[in-house]
Parts: C-alpha cells; sequence; structure tokens
C-alpha cells in the first residue's frame, strides 16, 4: 500500500499528482479508495491525526500478529473466546477506520483505540510496573500456532449454521463477511480445518485403539489424532517452520555461529503457478521433508515403476483424490458483483467485487483437477515438471489497450458500463438487520444472517417488510446510453441463459453475441473518454490452475492404478485424465468467431489437456526464469546447473549500465572454479552483450536466444554477470565486455549487492554443499 507500479512512494506524491493521473486513466496500482460521500474514487490519505498529532499513516509489519498470547476473551473485538483474532482488531483498523499505522497496536490485544485515535493500554499485561512504558514477557509473546496462521490461512470453514451440513451458504458466510474473510478464501488453504461429525461414509483403523472409525469429510490425516496418534498429530508451523539460515545464505546475523530463525517460512512451491516468485522461495515445504525413502514406501503399490511414478506425479494427485468442500470455479471480471447496501426502494453503490461461481460437492466430494507444475527441489536445485492436484479456476475479464498493451479493464470503469434495475431479474443476497440496522449476528460462530436469492429485488418480500437489508447485486444491464438508469430500446439487458455446466441457473452473465457486443462497445466508449483516445477492448477467457496440498486423505481412499490408466499399464486413460473440466460458460459462436474474443484456454476440455495446457502457458511466460516473465539464467559449476535469475537496480549499478539496459544478472559467491552462465530470452541474442565484474570472460557461444559465458574469477571475490541491451557505438568486441576489477567488493558495493539479488538463494546452497563435502 505504499508505492505505485513504478516503486515510488505514493506519500510522497502529491494528491494533485495521484488525482492527475487518474483522471487520464493512469493506474498507480491499487491505491485508491471509493468515496460514498464524492461517489468516486480518490487518493488515499496517506497521513492521519492522532491526538495532537499527524502521524505517517503506512503499514509495518506486525509481530503480535504470529506471537500475540491473546485470544477472544480479552479483545473486546473478537468475535467470541474460542478465536485468536488480533486480526479482527487489525482488519477494524486497516479497513474501517483506514489507520494502517496503528493497525499493529491495535491487532495486539494491548490496547484499545480512542475516538482521536489515541491507545489506551492495558496495564494488567506489564510485566515490569517499575519502569516506565509497558513492557511485556513470555506469558505474552508466545511461539507462533495455527490460530495464528489461520487468521489469513483458513480455520473456519466448518458448519457456520449448525444444519449439521457444509453447505454453499456456509462458503458464502465466511467469504462475505469481514471477521472470517481470508485471503485464501478462494483457494484450498482456507479449508486445513475440519468438522469432525461430518463424516463420508468410509471407516479406517484408529492408531489409538485399532477401532474402526468414520472419516470426516475435510479432514488432513495430519490433523487427525485417531488416525496418525497423539504424537503425530502435526500444524501449520510443523511443515511451513522458517528457514534456517545457513539454508538462505549468510543470514542476517552472520556473525552469530548458532542458528537464527529467519521469518522466511517454508513456502509451498506449486502455485499459484503463474506468479510463483521461484527466488523468493528460500524453502519449500514438501512431503519429502518428512517422508523419507518414498521410493521404497511405494514399492508395494507400484512394484519397480515406483521410482519412476514418484519422478513424473506429485505426491498430492494421489493423496488428495477428492475434496469435501467448495471452491472458486470461475472469476468473472466480465460481471463484477456491485457491493450495495439498499431496501426495496433503492441502493447505494459502495463498489465491486469479484462474481465468483462455486463449485464443490461437499457431501460425496470432487474429484481434484491436475496440472503440470514446474517443482523445484531445494536440496539441489533441480526444478522439475511433476502432475500435482490442482483447482482449475476459470477466468472471464475484459481488456484494453490504454496503457499500450492489453490489460483487464479496471474496476471504476466496469462500474459505469454496468447497472443494475430492481425491476429486472438478477442474483443478489440480503443480509437480516436489527431495528437500528446493524446486522444480526447469530449462533456460536456469531456469524450474519445471509439469504441468496434469484428474481426481482422490487418484488422481494423480505426487504419490503423490513429487517432485511441488499448487500451485493450482480448488474442486470448494460448502460449503453450512459444515463445510470435502464433505458428499454437502448439499453441491454443481460440475461441468464447458462451456467457453468450449461443450463440456466438464475445467475446472468454475458454471453450472447448482443450481449457481449453492447459491452464491448461500451467498455470502449467509457475507457476512450477517460484517456482521450480511441482505445480497443478484448473478450478474454484464460483459467488459473491454483495448486492443491491440503486436506490430504488417510491412505485408504488415494488412487488406484485404474484410476489413472483404465486397466491399460501403457495409456492414461482413467478418468483422472479423460474427465472434462468446464472453465468457463458458453457463448454464442459468433462471438467465439469473432476477433475480439480471445480464448487463452478452451472452454471445455479433459483433465489431461488442461495439465498439458499448464505446463505450455508457463513455458509462454518464461520459465524456468525465477520472476517467469522475460528470460532464463542458468549458473553451471562442476557440471552442475542452478536455474536463478535476478534483475534488480543495483546490479545495474553494479555493472555501470541502466536499468533498462539490463535484461537479466546474477551475483556468484566467491569460488576459485571457472562457471558458465546459460541465458535464454524469447528473442536472438544479437543485440545483446554480458558484463562482468570481477571476472573475465572466456568463451562464448551464441545459439538463436542462446548464449553460453564461460567466466573466470577474481580469486576470492563474488562476481556479477549481466546480460545487456547493446547501445550502438558502444564499441563492446562481438557483444562481449568484461573486467577484473572495475568494483571493489564493499558492504555498499557488488557485496552489499549479493544481499539484495534473488539469485544469491540458490547458490548460497552451492556454498552450503561444499561445506558439507569438505
Amino acid at each position: 500500500m505504499e508505492r505505485d507500479r513504478e516503486g515510488n512512494f505514493l506519500h510522497e506524491k502529491s494528491l494533485s499528482e495521484i488525482e492527475a493521473a487518474l483522471s487520464n486513466g493512469e493506474v498507480l496500482g491499487d491505491y485508491t479508495v471509493w468515496s460514498p460521500k464524492e461517489k468516486r474514487f480518490v487518493p488515499f490519505v496517506w497521513t492521519i491525526s492522532a491526538g495532537n498529532e499527524t502521524v505517517n499513516n503506512t503499514l509495518a509489519p506486525n509481530c503480535f500478529m504470529c506471537h500475540s498470547s491473546v485470544i477472544g476473551s480479552q479483545n473486546p473485538y473478537a468475535p467470541s473466546s474460542t478465536f485468536n483474532m488480533p486480526l479482527l482488531s487489525y482488519r477494524l483498523a486497516t479497513f474501517k477506520l483506514r489507520y494502517f499505522s496503528g493497525a499493529g497496536t491495535l491487532s495486539s490485544g494491548i490496547a484499545t483505540l480512542n475516538p482521536d485515535n489515541t491507545f489506551n493500554y492495558n496495564l494488567a499485561f506489564d510485566a515490569d510496573n517499575a519502569t516506565a512504558g509497558l513492557q511485556v514477557d513470555g506469558s505474552f509473546i508466545v511461539h507462533s500456532n495455527d490460530m495464528h496462521c489461520s487468521q489469513c490461512h483458513g480455520g473456519g470453514w466448518d458448519d457456520f449454521d449448525g444444519d449439521g451440513r457444509i453447505t454453499k451458504l456456509d462458503f458464502l458466510l465466511q467469504v462475505k463477511d469481514l471477521r472470517y474473510l481470508q485471503p485464501d478464501g478462494l483457494k484450498e488453504a482456507k479449508v486445513w480445518f475440519f468438522n469432525e461429525t461430518i463424516t463420508d461414509g468410509n471407516y479406517v483403523s484408529s492408531k489409538v485403539d485399532g477401532s474402526l472409525i468414520p472419516v470426516p469429510r475435510n479432514v488432513d490425516v495430519h490433523r487427525w489424532a485417531r488416525y496418525v496418534g497423539d504424537g503425530n498429530v502435526k500444524g501449520c508451523v510443523d511443515c511451513h517452520a522458517p528457514v534456517k539460515h545457513d539454508y538462505i545464505g549468510t543470514g542476517y546475523f552472520p556473525d552469530v555461529p548458532s542458528l537464527i530463525p529467519s521469518h522466511d517460512f517454508a513456502k509451498g512451491n506449486a502455485g499459484p503457478a503463474f506468479t510463483v516468485r521461484w527466488h523468493q522461495l528460500a524453502g519449500s515445504a514438501s512431503c519429502e521433508s518428512c517422508h523419507e525413502n518414498p521410493v521404497g514406501l511405494h514399492s508395494r503399490a507400484f512394484g519397480p515403476a515406483a521410482a519412476e511414478h514418484l519422478e513424473k506425479v506429485a505426491c498430492t494427485t494421489c493423496h488428495i483424490p477428492k475434496k469435501y468442500f467448495f471452491e472458486a470455479k470461475l472469476m468473472d471480471w466480465t460481471l463484477p458483483m456491485f457491493v450495495v447496501s439498499g431496501d426495496s426502494n433503492g441502493y447505494t453503490f459502495l463498489g465491486l467485487t469479484k462474481n465468483v461461481y462455486v463449485g464443490g460437492d461437499s457431501v460425496n466430494g470432487t474429484p481434484v483437477d491436475v496440472a503440470l507444475f514446474p517443482i523445484r527441489d531445494f536440496s539441489t536445485g533441480e526444478v522439475v515438471w511433476k502432475l500435482s492436484a490442482a483447482n482449475a479456476m476459470g477466468v472471464l475479464f475484459f481488456a484494453d489497450n490504454s496503457e499500450g498493451t492489453f490489460r483487464p479493464v479496471i474496476p471504476r470503469y466496469l462500474a459505469k458500463v454496468f447497472g443494475l434495475s430492481y425491476d429486472l431479474p438478477t442474483r443478489y443476497i440480503i443480509e437480516e438487520v436489527d431495528s437500528s440496522g446493524k446486522p444480526v449476528r447469530v449462533g456460536s460462530f456469531g456469524h450474519l444472517v445471509l439469504k441468496v436469492k434469484s428474481g426481482v429485488i422490487s418484488q422481494d418480500s423480505d426487504l419490503a417488510a423490513g429487517g432485511w437489508r441488499l448487500i451485493n447485486a450482480l448488474p442486470n444491464f448494460i448502460d449503453v446510453d450512459q444515463d445510470g438508469a435502464f433505458t428499454p430500446g437502448v439499453d441491454v439487458q443481460i440475461t441468464d441463459d447458462t451456467g457453468l455446466d450449461g443450463s440456466p441457473d438464475g445467475v446472468p452473465e454475458v454471453n450472447t453475441q448482443r450481449e457481449v457486443s453492447a459491452a464491448l462497445s461500451t467498455v470502449k466508449k467509457v475507457v476512450s473518454g477517460a484517456v482521450g483516445r480511441d482505445v480497443e477492448v478484448k473478450l478474454i477467457a484464460t483459467a488459473i490452475p491454483f495448486g492443491v496440498s491440503h486436506n490430504v486423505r488417510p491412505a485408504p481412499e488415494a488412487l488406484r492404478c485404474d484410476d489413472c490408466h483404465g486397466g491399460r499399464e501403457s495409456e492414461l486413460q482413467g478418468a483422472v485424465f479423460t474427465r472434462k473440466v468446464n472453465l468457463y460458460f458458453p457463448f454464442d459462436p459468433a462471438v467465439e468467431n469473432s476477433t475480439a474474443f480471445v480464448p487463452k484456454v478452451q472452454r471445455t476440455l479433459t483433465e489431461y489437456a488442461f495439465a498439458d495446457w499448464t505446463r505450455r502457458e508457463i513455458e509462454s511466460m518464461g520459465f524456468p526464469a525465477a520472476i517467469l516473465d522475460y528470460s532464463t539464467v542458468k549458473v553451471e559449476v562442476d557440471g552442475e546447473v542452478i536455474a536463478t535469475r535476478a534483475q534488480t537496480e543495483e546490479a545495474a549499478s553494479a555493472l555501470g549500465v541502466s536499468a533498462g539496459d539490463l535484461i537479466a544478472a546474477v551475483a556468484v559467491a566467491p569460488s576459485d572454479n571457472p562457471f558458465k552462465v546459460l541465458f535464454e530470452i524469447k528473442e536472438p541474442l544479437s543485440d545483446y552483450g554480458v558484463k562482468v565484474v570481477n571476472g573475465t570472460v572466456t568463451s562464448k557461444v551464441v545459439s538463436g536466444n542462446r548464449l553460453e559465458v564461460q567466466v573466470a574469477p577474481a580469486s576470492g571475490r563474488s562476481v556479477v554477470v549481466g546480460l545487456v541491451k547493446e547501445v550502438a557505438g558502444s564499441g563492446s568486441s562481438a557483444g562481449v565486455s568484461s573486467g577484473g576489477g572495475g568494483c571493489s567488493f564493499s558492504p555498499s558495493g557488488p557485496a552489499g549487492l549479493l544481499s539484495y539479488l534473488p539469485a544469491a538463494v540458490a547458490l548460497a546452497l552451492l556454498r552450503r554443499r561444499r561445506r558439507l563435502s569438505g
């Protein structure tokens, strides 16, 4: 919330600069807020009044989010004592009060907020009354646990309304209520916790007493004491514990002999597939971290083919064969949901939110999708492609080229294109309110009372009787004449023609030729008017495969040979590969055949085809580049290749080139051994050269878009190697420039660069292996 897309601090810009940029159609990141009073998007004010002072209102990391012992009964903003909810106060500060700089204090549980944005500190937590100020001790600051993790990543995917079932309404209650809304709510980490009273009809043997026990539908065996035994129950921090410093390099305290946790948590390494920043994955949580000798463990199932299977198939593919929860199956930005507030007479528009098609069967379970993901083994640095469990989520959006390339149309333009008429059918959500208009909360979780409806809002009996208010609705017409109201014969009604399964489902969608044509032309009119020039608008259909790695099922429920092979050992004819995936609803043939429609992925395809599409899509983005966007860099030492990449201002400065001319760079740790650097980019390398600091290029081989450079390092000195765009007349011989020095290694020079360059992460592994091998 501090920088624009070019990395400039927004609080250093004047409000007039930001307003001028917004007026010109520029997007400075997502750093604007909707003003209900002014009925427009406005820049965020980066200062706030606290008492008699004006303070910088930016957000800093908050230790208490993971280390506070305060639970709900001690936190006045928490829903109940069963929740450890500093996050609730955190959200109150950030979302409702927009008091970013106070969020850490408020969420700690140490203090409550006064009306003038000052704090009242709870002296009951003071461990030293003789010293001024508030000191806390080990009774307040604790080791992180699952309750801390669940504030953002799950904990509460449960039977909220207490009807003995997990339904779509339970899902909705948790993604629409600020108390429980999670960043991962639309993915799969949300369901790490489970309700053991709701079972799937299967039975397994208990490790505690040997009895047969029913399997909970949302179970993850790592958390199920009766299945794995009390001593083997695991939680979030067991797999995602911070990486030790010798694993990520010299560490933050290189002069301290003992290992200190880095707070760089071990992360999942399989999704979302297109945006994994490989250089940031200092450690990676994997099944093999705990389950040693996986080949031996699977020899009984696969025989001599065990090793081959494990080389190509991720553990989760077989061991999460079904999901007993709901998930996002289509993110439809061609018709985003209005965030509104109103009754049967009218509404106030508050903004836009995601329109999500939810799929899944919590009773019978839903088979997982499969995708081919690149997975890095951080013990060796090797990157391999594996078939992995995934959630295939379709994505629809309009894109315009107002910024020189096609990007998603931003919400404030969409808000002008679509309208909501109370007299036309739509899908909408209402919530129960008390006599003062405050939302009613019921049950042990303190959840909202919601109803999801399809129909005409002006005919809604609940809204007409009072006690309910409208909170969300899908637009139901395209405002062609831009007058804010539905004009018959001019504006175009958005109707319910089909759903993901091909039949009407009560949800309007923009999919007929008339609807799509009207939407494209109106989006074009709105965006062109805002930016002052004609733009082109397209409808994009694509998908995102989210990796699924939680809720591992008991071993007896794992996939069997026929599930993949279909009875033929050498072929993949089983249901895992042949069943169909629906990624978005059908469009009129005239739409699908038009140049304005860009289907990056087929609407319906087999699981095998989707898996292969995932691989090709990732490869098209530059994989195995460390940031998956332009180039690939590999460093080869003693015949061993480590995939890595870096492109930073620090590298450009060290090499003496402009950041705009630096295509890719790598920092190589001190060594006496020559090494190879292999560059691959998406175009021929004839216009590019190499610059080296503290080393000499001894050979260079160019082949199309691949460049192999042999480098002799200066003894005992770190080397920086960069691929640069050649400047005409630079005199660089054969596109190569090198030097044995030119920049001393000091904390502010290239040595300091090593602490910034992502490449240092991978190369630290080389240093570590050499230490271990003597």
